[in-house]
Parts: structure tokens; sequence; C-alpha cells
């Protein structure tokens, strides 16, 4: 077992030197680098901060109004100006030259042509209920059964969509995503590097001191190893913002998400990364690669798409269950629908065993046909021949 890890050690160490070496992995590397700094960076430059809205009224604004806006600009982070002037058409003019959101006089709203969200909204509740307030003082009641009837809260505003939480939802569509780029991503490489061993007989020199399963696996856990690390660089600058901010969060869940899509992504990754070592080995030329490989990227494209367009759309559909649990769609499909809340425990692990037997009985195929056309050279091989060879 030592001398088998060993080798295998061996070859991993080699490929991912050559790997590490490349200009191709400086590249893409840097360029997830930036891409993630930008995915943090570039909301903030453009959000630039809490709203700020401007009330312009005849004099100085009504205490009790101000102190109800004043109230909800606390409740939405957001800032109130008030600016007092001499008449009502010089708050119509403040308003008309864009100097106040919105302009308030003599028991009229003015509100810019283009629309200004729903601070208007809010100022009307405001006047309305300190309108209330008064009518209800001079009708006889007490400021203590005012109070009381100004307390009344509305009705409980529940959305009701096919997810139980949107924000895990995301986190969930966004996990499938990365799991198909980073498994397209690393298999066409393996793919690659067999091919090209293949191709420049450098397999021959291989096989001659170490068994093909040695060189299969070594290749595969070198390309594994250099994806979860641009994954890493990829996640880590959003992963410190997030740390660091006062305001942006994650659900609570997300960690355990996260964690999970980890945890698919190793599965997803033994289960199709063998096959793009396979199905390379059956070329004879490097150029000939990508159509070798052109039938599992298919199969992982259309995984994604199914997890997009009937997952996401109805997580507890039966056709949803069926994809998030067999083998070949479950790694980007459990992700998803498991993010939506809707997922008994037990399909969860029945899908994750279901992934784990088929990437066992995959590698077994997958080292087959790798060990058989490996040592056929000179030609490309079909899968037929490889299988009935001895």
């Amino acid at each position: 077992m030592t001398s088998w890890w060993g080798g295998t050690g061996l070859v991993a160490g080699r490929a991912l030197t050559q790997i590490l070496r490349s200009r191709s992995f400086k590249v893409v590397t840097g360029l997830l680098l930036l891409l993630s700094i930008a995915v943090v960076v570039v909301p903030r430059l453009l959000t630039g901060g809490p709203p700020t809205y401007t009330l312009a009224t005849v004099g100085e604004a009504d205490p009790a109004v101000a102190a109800q806006l004043d109230a909800a600009a606390r409740a939405g982070d957001f800032t109130i100006i008030y600016t007092a002037t001499a008449d009502a058409a010089a708050v119509q003019a403040a308003v008309r030259n864009e100097d106040a959101t919105a302009g308030l006089a003599d028991g009229t709203l003015y509100v810019q042509r283009n629309g200004t969200g729903t601070f208007p909204v809010l100022v009307t509740q405001a006047v309305v209920a300190q309108e209330a307030a008064s009518r209800l003082s001079a009708a006889g009641l007490t400021p203590a059964q005012v109070t009381d009837l100004q307390s009344i809260q509305p009705p409980k505003q529940v959305t009701v969509g096919p997810v139980e939480d949107e924000g895990r939802a995301v986190i969930g569509l966004v996990m499938g995503l990365v799991l198909y780029f980073a498994l397209t991503f690393a298999g066409n490489n393996i793919a690659a590097t067999v091919g090209t061993e293949k191709a420049t007989r450098i397999s021959e020199v291989l096989l001659a001191v170490l068994r093909p399963s040695q060189i299969l696996t070594g290749n595969v856990l070198a390309v594994g190893a250099v994806t979860l690390f641009q994954l890493l660089v990829l996640a880590a600058p959003v992963a410190v913002s997030l740390a660091v901010s006062d305001t942006a969060s994650l659900p609570t869940v997300a960690a355990a998400d996260v964690a999970l899509a980890v945890a698919w992504f190793v599965l997803g990754f033994v289960l199709y990364a063998f096959v793009f070592a396979a199905a390379a080995a059956l070329v004879d030329k490097v150029s000939d690669v990508g159509t070798a490989v052109a039938p599992v990227t298919v199969t992982l494209l259309l995984s994604w798409v199914v997890a997009l367009f009937v997952v996401l759309n109805d997580p507890s559909s039966p056709l949803s269950t069926a994809v998030s649990l067999f083998p070949l769609t479950a790694p980007m499909a459990m992700p998803i629908r498991w993010a939506s809340g809707q997922v008994p425990v037990y399909q969860l692990a029945l899908s994750m065993m279901l992934t784990a037997v088929t990437a066992v009985l995959l590698l077994a195929l997958a080292s087959t046909i790798y060990r058989r056309a490996l040592v056929l050279t000179g030609r490309r091989v079909s899968i037929r021949e490889v299988l009935t060879t001895a």
C-alpha cells in the first residue's frame, strides 16, 4: 500500500509542479483573484452608502411629522434633510429643481415627475397619522388612548414562493454554478494532462516503473488540489469582506450550505475526474482531447441546466427530487435543492450515498479503460475496442 501511494505521490508531485509553473495557472489564478475582489469592491462603489432624502416645507417642518419620519429613517437606514422655505411656490420650485425630494405645503405633497421611491409614501403616512391624532384628541380621547390607537400594527406580510428562504436559495444557486465551472475546468485540465502524456510518450516511460492506476490517480490528485486552491482564491476576498463588514451577512445556515457544497465538489470531482481522464486516454493527439471529452462535458452542462430550470423553479416537485437523487446530476442539483429548505435529511444522505457508490463504480471502469487505452498508441481507439481488449 505504501509503495502504491508512494508512486502515486511522485506522479502527483510531478504534475503539480508542471501546473504551478505553467503560465495558464498563473493567469487563471490572477484573474480569479481580480474577479473576487471586483465582486466585493464594485457593488460598494456603485451603491455609494445609505440614501438621503430632502423634504421642503413652508417654514419649519411639523415636529410631530418630523419625529415619525426620523423614526422611519432610523429603521430604514436612510437620512432625511429638512429644508424650510418661504411659501408654497418656493416648495414647489425646490422639488421642480430637484433641490428637494418632496415638498409639503398647505396640505399638498409635491413630488418629482421621475419618481422618488417610497419616500413620498412615508411623508403621506406621517401627515395622515398626525392629522388623525389631532382629530382624535379634539373628539375627547386622552393622549394615552390616541397613542394606543396609533400603535395598532398592520397585518404581518409573508412572501410565499417556491422556496422558504430566498437568501439560501441564491447561495445554493451560486454554489451549483461554482461546482459546475470547477468540475468542468478541472476535468478538462485532467484530460489535457493525460492527453499530453500519451501524445508525448511520457506515459510509456511512466508505465515502465508505475502502474496505470498510480499515474491516473496522481494526475487527478494534482489537478484536484490546484482546483481547490483556485476556489479558495476566488472565495477568500468575499469571505474576508463578510467577516469584517458591519452590514453584509449571510444567512445563519450559509456556513453549513458552503460545507455541504465542498462535500459535493469532492463527490462530483471523483465522479467525473476519472471519466475525463479515461476519455482522454483514448486519443493519440492532444488536439483530439476536446472531442473525446465532449460527451462528459455535455453531461455536466445538462446537469447544470436541469438543476437551474427544474430544481430552482420548484424544488419540491417529483422531477426535482429525481434529479437531485440521480448520481450524475446530484452534485449540481442537490446543493440548490437543499438550500431551498425543503429537503428531508434522509434524501440528502441517500443522494450522497448513491453518488459515492456510482463514483466508485465509475472509478473502476475508468481505471480499466485508462489502463488498456494508455498502451494503445499511434491511433485513436474506441471504448468498445478498449473494453473488449484483454
